[in-house]
């Protein structure tokens, strides 16, 4: 009896032995802290609560429709920022996440978050001269955007026609820049207006300034250039999206439309 319990205590031992090479027993690694958000029932009070919408600096929602669990957002013929005066048409919209409001505070202390989200432009879409698609942002609403550089940070991402194409890049605010945003990585990847859902993945480390890039699933983007990040929290997703430039020559020359979904923020890559 004594034998046969021995040798069903070897077994089990060589069974988890072997489990253990396969990475069956491992150690789980730590476990990713996620807020994914869609767009169903936008703008409703469900849909703002879950995602944690601030109120501060958003403007636009008048183009901005809820296409299922997609965001469907109406760029109108020549628009531009909304700071655009003279501009005959409207287009884009414009909102700040809260991470905190949306329950996820600790994501907000992280050194390294990572945003990722769909955008499908269809294939009649026209880029014009450059637009400005959703990223990161820090700070007071408003302090990283628009000229300005307050106390908070940004990474949006955006597009500038190059060689007839729609050169990517991240567009950078820091309390350091000046002027208006800087471009990191112009032209490493580019965006396609094929009627398809694209995924789009940045991730920011705030101790190296590291921001990399992913355009469905390949890295095109690792950039050691920004600076002054650090010592300043997350804030959250700044869903921002125009043409401009401030006038009406860096908008489409008819109405087009995006469309975003599957957003959103961890603390690993998806």
């Amino acid at each position: 009896m004594a034998r046969a319990t021995s040798l069903v205590r070897r077994a089990l031992i060589a069974a988890l032995a072997l489990a253990a090479l396969a990475g069956g027993s491992a150690a789980a690694g730590p476990t990713a802290t996620t807020w994914s958000g869609n767009f169903t029932g936008f703008p409703g009070t469900s849909w703002q609560n879950s995602w944690g919408i601030s109120g501060s600096g958003q403007w636009g929602f008048k183009d901005l429709k809820a296409s299922g669990s997609a965001l469907d957002v109406t760029y109108g013929k020549g628009s531009s920022a909304n700071s655009c005066t003279n501009c005959p048409n409207t287009g884009g919209g414009q909102f700040y996440q809260d991470l905190a409001k949306a329950g996820h505070a600790d994501l907000q202390s992280a050194t390294t978050l990572y945003l990722r989200y769909q955008v499908r432009f269809p294939s009649n879409f026209d880029f014009g001269k450059a637009g400005k698609l959703p990223g990161f942002y820090s700070g007071t609403p408003g302090s990283e955007s628009g000229g300005n550089h307050g106390n908070g940070w940004s990474t949006r991402f955006m597009w500038r026609m190059k060689s007839g194409s729609s050169a990517g890049e991240v567009y950078v605010y820091t309390p350091s820049g000046d002027g208006y945003g800087e471009d990191i990585g112009l032209g490493s990847w580019k965006f396609a207006a094929d009627d398809k859902a694209h995924t789009i993945e940045q991730s920011v480390n705030r101790s190296t300034g590291v921001v990399t890039v992913w355009y469905d699933g390949a890295q095109v983007l690792s950039s050691k250039s920004v600076t002054g990040i650090s010592g300043i929290k997350f804030g959250g997703v700044f869903f921002s999206t125009f043409f401009g430039g401030h006038d009406t020559s860096w908008g489409p020359k008819s109405t087009v439309h995006a469309y975003f979904s599957d957003f959103s923020v961890s603390t690993a890559k998806s």
